[in-house]
């Protein structure tokens, strides 16, 4: 497969505004700050995972080579710079792997021969890219997705019987260094964190919207209700803002698999890898704040409120003081055998 050829995506069209989507409102990849932000994120998770992906018994099954048929196929909806399926074309160089996203990735030197790139609206569906697929992967694009429902069924419709749907979600909450959910209280009380308040007042203008946000447990009650999906299991990353985490700040964080078993894994990264952890999420936090602070204020917030909280979240991403962390949850989830039926909303739209 030719890195550069695109041929296979039912559109080429540029983005009508290259920074900013009406639906996904962060800064798309031809922000090169944005760009950086992105990698920075991919960089630390793969760390604090350990891997590429979670559900890593599932993926490697999934995706191990056959000595007949069609290599597998891999589709990664909102991939951004494209890191993770450069990464996943090197790790499984016998798949085929394409990225999609609203901006059309540049493919270079550095891409792997079976990775291609296409632009695709997720909303729009998946039945443009020509057949199914044995791996589907999103993380960090609920913010661009009208209706989470028709997504699942969407990805179930394309995705082979018996393929992995793996989903990643950062929550809009902070964490404190002893895993609780940091406190909302008004500015000025104890326990305020101008990173939280951040990020929890564009959580509230997102739901002003009307916007269909779909947070970590509700996304796991989508997959239990299809019944095209078997859910497998789910992993938490705790990933500190900053390099202030070291070995005796490690945990149990529970992993749960299907039919209610749970069981708790420690967490080993070792204390060096934390640190990077740590250095890496202070650039992508810091870098999102101030993309969320520039939404806050279109949105009719106070422009003067909005830059003293972004001056203090600076403060306070640089003192690692407070001690925070960002939660990242990773979903797997298993297609069944139940034949794929339109609603009766898709039959009606069907040409």
């Amino acid at each position: 497969m030719n890195a550069s050829a695109t041929s296979d995506f039912p559109s080429e069209k540029p983005q009508p505004n290259p920074t900013y989507n009406a639906i996904y409102n962060l800064p798309t990849i031809e922000n090169t700050t944005e760009r950086g932000r992105l990698d920075f994120q991919h960089t630390a998770l793969r760390i604090a995972l350990g891997s590429l992906y979670a559900g890593r018994d599932f993926v490697k099954a999934t995706l191990a080579p056959k000595k007949e048929g069609p290599p597998p196929r891999v589709l990664d909806v909102g991939t951004g710079s494209g890191i993770w399926a450069e990464s996943m074309a090197r790790e499984f160089p016998h798949a085929q792997v394409l990225g999609v996203d609203l901006t059309l990735v540049t493919p270079d030197s550095n891409t792997p021969p079976n990775c291609q790139f296409g632009y695709l609206d997720a909303n729009d569906g998946f039945t443009g890219l020509g057949g199914s697929f044995d791996v589907i992967h999103m993380r960090s694009v609920g913010g661009g997705i009208r209706d989470h429902i028709r997504l699942v069924r969407d990805v179930a419709r394309v995705l082979k019987p018996g393929g992995v749907f793996l989903w990643g979600a950062g929550d809009m909450n902070l964490y404190s260094e002893n895993y609780e959910q940091w406190p909302r209280v008004e500015e000025g009380q104890e326990g305020w964190c101008a990173m939280h308040a951040i990020f929890t007042q564009v959580r509230d203008e997102f739901l002003k919207q009307g916007r269909d946000t779909h947070g970590l447990n509700e996304f796991k009650t989508l997959l239990d209700d299809s019944e095209y999906f078997t859910f497998r299991g789910q992993e938490d990353a705790f990933c500190p803002i900053g390099p202030w985490k070291d070995g005796a700040n490690l945990a149990l964080h529970p992993v749960s698999f299907g039919d209610a078993e749970t069981c708790f894994v420690a967490t080993d990264t070792p204390e060096t890898a934390w640190k990077q952890v740590g250095e890496l999420f202070a650039l992508n936090v810091g870098r999102m704040a101030q993309s969320l602070g520039s939404l806050l204020v279109q949105s009719g917030r106070d422009k003067e409120t909005i830059d003293r909280w972004l001056a203090t979240a600076k403060e306070e991403i640089e003192t690692c003081n407070p001690k925070t962390q960002a939660l990242f949850r990773h979903m797997w989830a298993v297609r069944t055998e139940a034949e794929w039926t339109p609603s009766a909303t898709e039959a009606a739209e069907a040409p």
